[in-house]
This record gives C-alpha cells, structure tokens and sequence, in this order.
C-alpha cells in the first residue's frame, strides 16, 4: 500500500518540483503572476496527493479494505468535493490577488464551503440505508438497548445533516468559540434525546405493565379489558406529550435559553400547568368514575344472569342506558365547570343562568317531567319490562320498549299503543309468574252439584297427567262450591292455578273438554235465559175446549 502511494505520489513531486523550478526564471519576476502560478500549482498538487491519500485508506488494496464499488463510489465523491472545495479557494485567492474586494472573497469562500457541506449531505442522503442496517440491532434482539439503536437508525441521517450544516454556520458566522459551543449543543442535544426517549419508553413500558388484567380480575369484570385497551392509547399519547414537552424545555436550556423562569411563581407557565392538572385529575376522576359504575352494573348484570335472576337482570338491563345517559351528562357538567373555572371563565352567572332554565323547564313541562319521574320509579321497582303482558290506561298488549317517558305496547290485532307515563294510574300485569284460569259453570237447577264437581276435577286430572299441559297447570282444581242458586240455574265457580304463559290455553282447553263430558255424562248446562207461560183469556165467551196457552219468551 506504501509502495503504491510513493509511486502515485512521484509523479505529482515531480510536477511540483518543475513548477518551482520554472518560477525561479523570468517567468517569475512579477510577484502577481508568481503568486497566481504558486496558488494553481499548490491547488493542483494539493488535489492530487488528497486523491492519492483517499485511494490508499479505502479501496481493494489500500488500508481499510473495501469492495471494487465502495472504493469507486468513495473515490468519485472524494474527487467531487476535493475539485470544487481546493479549486474554489485556489480560484478565490487568484481573484483577490487580481483585485477582488475582500468582502467578495469571503463572500466567494463561504460559498464555495457550503457547496462542499451540502456535498457531504448529498452523501449522507445517499447512505442513510446502508448506515442504518449498519446501526439496526438484529432481529432476534428486543431489550432496551435493542430498542435504542433502532432508534438511532431511523434518526442518524438527521442528526448527520444537522451537524454538518451547524459546522459550516459556525464557520461561515465566525462565531467566538464556535466549535466548543457547537460540540457542546450536539453532545447536549444527544444526551437530552436519549434521556427523553429512554424515560418514555420506560414509562410506557410501566403503563403498558400496569393495564395488564389478570385472569381473575377478568373472569370478574368481563368488560375490564375491552374498556383498559379504550383508554390506553390515549393515555400513551398523553404521557408521551409530556416527556416530549419536558425534553424540550431541557433542550432549551442547553440550547443557552432560560425557559425554565417561564414556569416560575404567577408566569404563565405556571399558571398554564396548574390549569392542565387540575383538568387532567377532574377528566380522570370522571373516567375512573365512568368505568367503575359500567363496570359494576354489567357485574350485577352477569351476577344476575348467571343466579338464574332473570328479571331482575332485564329490569338493571332495561334501567342501565338512563343511569349511563343521567351519569355521563352529571359527570360532563363537573368536567366542563372546571375546565370553564380553571382558564378564567367565572361561572357562577352560569350555575346561576342554568338554575333558571331549570326551573323555568319545570314549570313550563310539567307532564314532561311528571312521566320522568313516574317512569323512572317504574322501572326502579320493576313494575313492567320487556316481554310483559299488561293493561295501563284501559290498553292490553305486550310491552314492547320502555323508556324513562313512555311505554310502548303491542296489542293483539297488531296495533301499536304508546302510553305516558303521565297518563298511568294503574297497571295490570298479567307476567309475574302466576295466571289462574277461572272454572265457572251454570247446570240446571236439577242436575247433582257434586256429581258435576267430581266431573270438573277428573277433566282437570286428566289435563296434568298430559305433557301439553303438564307444565302449564300448578295444582289440581280448586273447587270453590255453589256460587248462586234460583229457580233454574245453579252455578258452581273454582280455579285452576297455572303459569302465566299458560293461562289462557289451558282455560280454553278445559272449556271445551268440560263441554265434551257434560254431553257425554248428561248433565244439562243451563241458561240464564228464562221461559215463562202465560195463558190469558178469550175475547168473547168462555170457551174452555177452545182455550189454549200462549207462549212468551223473556
């Protein structure tokens, strides 16, 4: 490597020494034209042995060993910064010996530096992905230290660039002690970023630890999880604003500005972080406030389910929207009085404007209000739900949807009644567990009532012995008596205690099969009609063979 610098070099030692030999002549009589063809060779002879020096450290034969294309790539560059950097400054002292005002010249000088700085960022922009495969810690690694040099791979390039624009800036502005406060900056500004960036991935790292949920802590609130991944990128988001807020004030400082006089006793800074923490600890509190009141009704929910309570979970699950819709609004008013309070806003003439609306509401909706209340002490103590059979207001059906204001029913032909609960005085509900088929019968007055009772339960005992019927009946007939007697019709009234889904069908079916038997066993049943028979007498004589009876039906 030696040997083949020595003989790259001679050639360019030989040049030099001709050069100076020839201005020993007459050609150098003129101090001018001397130190012209002195700063021509000097610049030419300069490039060369710099060419030969880069070409001796890094190529396929010279100190640092590097392939055929890196070498050629190195060279081109070397040759492209060292022609206009050695060439532009040997043109500038030609120019300023041949008259050029010195303010041109280091006018021409900086230029000339810059062009070679932004030569030297071409270059980096050209190796930025090379370097940080270089830079990039293997796959297999994820530890911290992993973390960080993949950090610094995406980032090198700009800190490069950076520092190489500072450096020509500090040159080019002369600035006293430029370099030592430049090195100062960079090495601060280094270390103020890693520090930032390890302290955020620490406490993401702690956060991302914290909202792991156990097993147990699962099984007990199902939705703990769903609502923890909710609000965890915000609260990255959040945390990673404030290091980054904090990194810069440091950055700042090193930077030679004292920003930390802005966060001092009544600046604005102060002022400004007080006001984000209380409204960041009001926001919290309300969110923690949130999910904890969620999360325990759809606990009691799954409680409930889980017991076999299965109306009361229908009557929490009905009531929940109201209570989640009265929460949030209570807890967004809190939130937004204190955000109001904490950036200047008085708002007590709001508390004040917002008391007037109110009652000015309450008195100009008082059937608004009176179904909100009604509705929600309804639903409080279970009296309707969803899927119950009811009368409200002289209306039958099915409930359908229950709000906080009104209900809404299906009636049997189809039709849809939607009741205030302003208008409910009274509600029949005929889905509580228990419906009771009436048994009320009318025999003639000369018929057995025992032997038409003993009928009436064999045809009750016959439907609890059929699986149709079987789950739908409680108990055997209950046979109250002989309910009325007169002159032609006796009736025997009982019940059939059966569920509430089972009423009506099996009412129906013990009707017909009651009317069945009675034909079968001969018992007459009666009507309450009445045939009365009224003879009156002729018009003219009395004619007893000729008298006969009229017939009026009442």
């Amino acid at each position: 490597m030696l040997g083949r610098l020595l003989l790259e070099l001679l050639p360019v030692v030989v040049f030099g020494g001709i050069a100076t030999a020839l201005l020993g002549t007459e050609i150098g009589d003129q101090s001018t034209t001397r130190l012209v063809i002195l700063a021509v060779v000097n610049a030419y002879v300069f490039s060369r042995v710099l060419i030969c020096a880069v070409r001796a450290l890094a190529g396929p034969f010279g100190l640092f060993r590097v392939r055929a294309e890196t070498a050629a790539y190195i060279e081109i560059w070397a040759r492209r910064i060292v022609a206009v950097g050695v060439s532009g400054i040997a043109f500038a002292n030609v120019a300023l010996l041949l008259g050029l005002h010195r303010a041109g010249y280091a006018a021409l000088i900086r230029l000339v530096m810059l062009v070679v700085h932004l030569f030297v960022v071409v270059i980096i922009l050209q190796c930025r992905r090379q370097v940080a495969d270089v830079i990039r810690a293997p796959a297999d690694r994820t530890g911290l230290a992993a973390r960080t040099r993949n950090r610094l791979a995406s980032l090198w390039h700009v800190l490069a660039i950076a520092l190489d624009l500072a450096l020509w800036a500090v040159w080019a502005l002369n600035i006293r002690n430029g370099y030592s406060l430049l090195l100062q900056y960079f090495v601060g500004t280094v270390a103020v970023l890693l520090v930032t960036r390890l302290v955020t991935m620490v406490v993401l790292s702690l956060i991302d630890r914290g909202f792991r949920i156990s097993p147990d802590l699962m099984q007990r609130f199902p939705g703990l999880e769903t609502r923890a991944n909710r609000y965890l990128p915000l609260l990255r988001k959040v945390v990673t604003t404030v290091i980054a807020l904090i990194g810069f004030v440091a950055l700042l400082e090193v930077w030679g500005v004292d920003a930390i006089v802005w966060f001092y006793g009544g600046q604005i800074g102060s002022r400004l972080i007080s006001a984000l923490v209380t409204i960041g600890i009001a926001a919290l509190a309300a969110a923690v406030i949130w999910e904890v009141a969620n999360a325990l009704m759809d606990r009691q929910i799954d409680t409930l389910s889980r017991e076999g309570h299965y109306a009361r979970a229908a009557r929490l699950r009905t009531f929940q929207p109201m209570l989640r819709t009265a929460l949030f609004c209570m807890i967004v008013a809190v939130v937004g009085l204190t955000a109001l309070s904490e950036i200047g806003v008085n708002v007590a003439p709001l508390l004040a404007g917002a008391g007037i609306v109110g009652i000015a509401i309450g008195f100009g909706s008082q059937k608004l209000v009176q179904d909100l209340i009604t509705g929600l002490f309804l639903l409080i103590e279970n009296t309707v739900q969803v899927g119950d059979t009811v009368t409200v207001s002289g209306l039958s059906g099915v409930v359908e949807n229950v709000s906080i204001r009104t209900m809404r029913l299906r009636a049997g032909d189809g039709s849809v009644h939607v009741v205030p609960f302003s208008a409910v005085t009274t509600i029949t509900n005929s889905s509580r567990g228990a419906g009771n088929a009436a048994v009320s019968v009318n025999v003639s007055y000369k018929e057995d009532t025992d032997r038409a009772g003993e009928v009436l339960k064999d045809i009750v005992a016959q439907m609890r012995q059929e699986t149709a019927y079987r789950a739908f009946i409680r108990g055997d007939l209950e046979l109250w008596g002989v309910d009325k007697v007169d002159g032609s019709v006796v009736t025997i009234v009982g019940q059939i205690r059966c569920t509430d889904s089972g009423r009506w069908s099996v009412q129906r079916e013990f009707n017909r099969r009651m009317k069945r038997r009675f034909q079968e066993e001969g018992i007459e049943i009666a009507s309450m009609g009445q045939t009365i028979l009224m003879q009156l007498p002729p018009p003219s004589e009395p004619d007893t063979n000729n008298a006969m009876p009229r017939r009026a039906a009442g």
